[in-house]
């Protein structure tokens, strides 16, 4: 099967409601419409030689085109090698040479990446788009061709080096119908789209168009564009991140979002106070969602999310829940999941699913407590931990220490390598007024009546930002 086939029938079930509205007033896209551009595209795409079963990075920003690009590649049977338009030139470059690529597609004049891999004349779609043929110096896998694969995604490199997941259509297939089980998600439903396509295609766009929903556009992603966007096409059902959502409480504009029956929060960990800002301003609770590439999205906080908008709620009915013992303190577990739409295979080093998974289970490295009613709360990852001669801690208990002072607005907390200690903690923080921020000395005697002494950082400085993944994570580990 293909994911493009069942985006086909779904546009042949309902071809003249809206797959993608915006951003402007004059933009809007029936599934009809959607159907026949990707046919355009696709049919391009097949006279400039891309061939069935083709590997091809798409790099391109977020949107209608997007969208028109990845189902065309499925249309012609290739395989979609995400080259995220947010990273630095030297990180696409790895993705071409590390992942076996035939050309990359790409939507924006900024493509000189793969000038040094280029291998053949260059091929101009209608849209813009560009399809440059490259000689990829790495391998294809010997057994990538006997997975029908949908994508090949890099991993976000939080706990270490990156590595290709890769997803076949029967994957995303059956991760999405475990996922819509509890989202609900149906013709009539009007999807508020917050997030980067390159890293949130899978679990959410295939899902969106699959089971007929319509994606809303906004003209940018801050709070008034939030708002216009959901009150005009009475959204019902907002995908974004902590970030977006704390501009949305923090804004002084008018806002009705009464027509939103759901708003997920994912790419990064929600903090308790946002929930409950959002929730006193909008009457709307932030579900906090569990997403892992490797695995689809397991958590969903359905149940606990005006009461502890921090969790990430109860495993799915599809999914198996196995908490393991930690060494990270009393009542902190680690997770193993067992379920449908874990990944096929890592891309390099060459890894099948049956290598990967232990007797069906995945260990995500998440540390978690549970309550009595199986609700899960993410502590922190096991590879982010600080060691201390022998004392753990998860940095994220130093960064909300340090955000309760009121003169900071966010904190990260990271280890650096102590010859005596084996590990020191330090700290970097963003004040809330720069221009005025607290003393260091000031945020040391802060952390040093509320956290063990051994969790203070031995050093705190002032940043304008922090070091992430491109999907947004902040990086625990520095190289140094």
């Amino acid at each position: 099967m293909n994911l493009d086939d069942l985006f086909r029938q779904t546009a042949a079930e309902q071809p003249d409601c809206p797959a993608v509205l915006g951003p402007k007033d004059d933009q809007a896209m029936t599934y009809a419409q959607l159907d026949a551009v990707i046919d355009r595209r696709a049919e391009e795409l097949r006279r400039s030689g891309l061939a069935p079963g083709e590997c091809i990075g798409l790099h391109c920003p977020s949107g209608l085109d997007y969208i028109v690009l990845n189902y065309a590649i499925w249309r012609c049977r290739g395989s979609v090698v995400s080259i995220p338009i947010e990273l630095a030139d030297v990180e696409k470059q790895r993705i071409v040479r590390e992942i076996h690529l035939d050309a990359v597609l790409s939507q924006t004049r900024s493509h000189g990446f793969c000038e040094a891999f280029e291998n053949g004349p260059l091929h101009s779609l209608k849209n813009g788009a560009t399809l440059i043929p490259v000689e990829s110096p790495t391998e294809e896998p010997a057994g990538f061709r006997t997975i029908n694969a949908a994508f090949v995604r890099f991993t976000s490199g939080t706990t270490g080096t990156s590595k290709g997941v890769v997803l076949s259509h029967e994957t995303i297939r059956d991760r999405i119908a475990a996922a819509n089980e509890t989202l609900q998600l149906a013709p009539g439903d009007r999807v508020v789209w917050l997030l980067s396509m390159s890293y949130h295609f899978a679990v959410s766009i295939v899902s969106y168009l699959t089971h007929g929903a319509t994606i809303v556009l906004p003209a940018n992603l801050f709070a008034g564009a939030i708002f216009e966007s959901v009150q005009r096409h009475q959204g019902t059902f907002i995908y974004g991140s902590p970030l977006q959502y704390a501009w949305m409480v923090d804004s002084r504009e008018s806002a009705d979002l009464s027509s939103i029956r759901l708003a997920i929060c994912t790419t990064s960990a929600l903090k308790a106070e946002l929930g409950h800002r959002f929730l006193d301003r909008f009457g709307i609770p932030l579900t906090q969602a569990l997403g892992i590439i490797e695995v689809g999205l397991p958590c969903i906080n359905l149940e606990n999310a005006r009461e502890s908008p921090a969790a990430v709620g109860n495993v799915l009915s599809a999914y198996q829940l196995q908490l393991t013992d930690s060494e990270f303190g009393e009542g902190l577990f680690e997770i193993r999941l067992k379920g449908p739409g874990f990944l096929d295979a890592y891309y390099h080093p060459w890894r099948t699913r049956d290598q990967i998974l232990d007797d069906g289970w995945f260990a995500t490295g998440d540390i978690c407590s549970v309550d009595d009613q199986g609700c899960l709360t993410i502590h922190g990852r096991s590879k982010d931990v600080i060691n201390i001669s022998g004392m753990k801690f998860f940095p994220q208990e130093a960064e909300a220490v340090l955000c309760e002072h009121p003169g900071i607005r966010a904190a990260r907390v990271f280890s650096l390598q102590d010859e005596r200690w084996g590990e020191r903690a330090q700290a970097e923080v963003i004040a809330a007024t720069p221009d005025e921020p607290p003393e260091i000395r000031e945020l040391i005697d802060w952390c040093r009546s509320r956290l063990a002494p051994f969790k203070i950082p031995s050093q705190i400085q002032y940043v304008a930002s922090f070091p992430r993944t491109a999907s947004g994570k902040i990086l625990h580990r520095n190289e140094t």
